[in-house]
């Protein structure tokens, strides 16, 4: 008889935070699959060396070197400046990372990529959710349809609303739209043209809206997430399959891994 795989040791990085919180949460509850290993936060912070609600017997570490010796996989949802430290980090000592990191620049970026390029496997993704990726595709396929009966798009908008805390203007998520919008439709929508909501009363984790103007009708897509909490399982079925997509050393992204992830 076959052993079952083994479970996956699991760092999470920035893990009292709203999303590395819940990372942990679920994944505690998914035995099965993953092994929290380590809870990082950064030097400093108020809950270092304290009791980690999400496991007994572990607790909130500063230490990332010493967390990798014990880790399989890295799970960073932090700031810009952290995902490159860590990734410096788990690129010496050869663990694998899952970014949900938001706000990179294109330098930023790129020197991520540098530092990692043939050392580690690294997913990176500013939206974990499946009904995002579908979307993504939607705007494709729309623009084909719309082609194919010769319908002409007068102008292409796009909209995102989120609560007040969060930080960058436009989401990561609506500039990852954007350019869905471009390479589908040829229209360029700049950054400064996204219409940004930060709302205080705003209650739900997430909503983004791309509108085809037809002249006369307007065909709106739209993704709205109810709970916060999908983002951390889309993150965690990345991690389920991490072993079986992400095999080189590269950076891989969410079409990569819907590419190969087994069905």
């Amino acid at each position: 008889m076959t052993p079952p795989p083994a479970r996956i040791r699991l760092v999470v990085s920035g893990c009292c935070g709203r999303m590395g919180s819940l990372i942990a949460e679920e994944a505690a509850k998914d035995s099965a699959h993953f092994d929290l290993a380590g809870a990082l936060e950064h030097p400093g912070h108020p809950q270092v060396g304290k009791p980690y609600p999400a496991k007994p017997g572990l607790k909130v570490s500063d230490d990332l070197p010493g967390l990798l010796q014990q880790a399989d996989l890295l799970m960073e949802f932090t700031t810009p400046e952290a995902t490159l430290e860590h990734a410096g980090i788990c690129a010496e000592a050869q663990v694998a990372m899952i970014i949900g990191t938001t706000g990179l620049s294109p330098e930023q970026t790129d020197r991520l990529f540098r530092e990692t390029d043939k050392k580690i496997p690294i997913f990176i993704s500013p939206n974990m959710s499946i009904g995002i990726f579908i979307l993504r595709k939607m705007i494709g396929h729309v623009s084909e349809e719309l082609r194919k009966l010769s319908v002409p798009i007068q102008e292409m908008k796009l909209s995102e609303a989120h609560h007040a805390k969060k930080k960058d203007r436009p989401s990561g998520t609506a500039k990852q739209l954007a350019k869905e919008i471009g390479e589908a439709t040829g229209r360029v929508i700049p950054e400064n043209q996204i219409s940004v909501r930060r709302d205080e009363e705003f209650d739900v984790a997430g909503v983004h809206t791309v509108t085809f103007e037809l002249g006369a009708e307007k065909l709106l897509l739209t993704h709205e997430a109810t709970d916060r909490r999908l983002f951390a399982q889309g993150a965690l079925w990345v991690a389920r399959h991490f072993r079986q997509v992400c095999t080189e050393p590269k950076v891989y992204g969410m079409d990569d891994f819907m590419a190969q992830v087994p069905r």
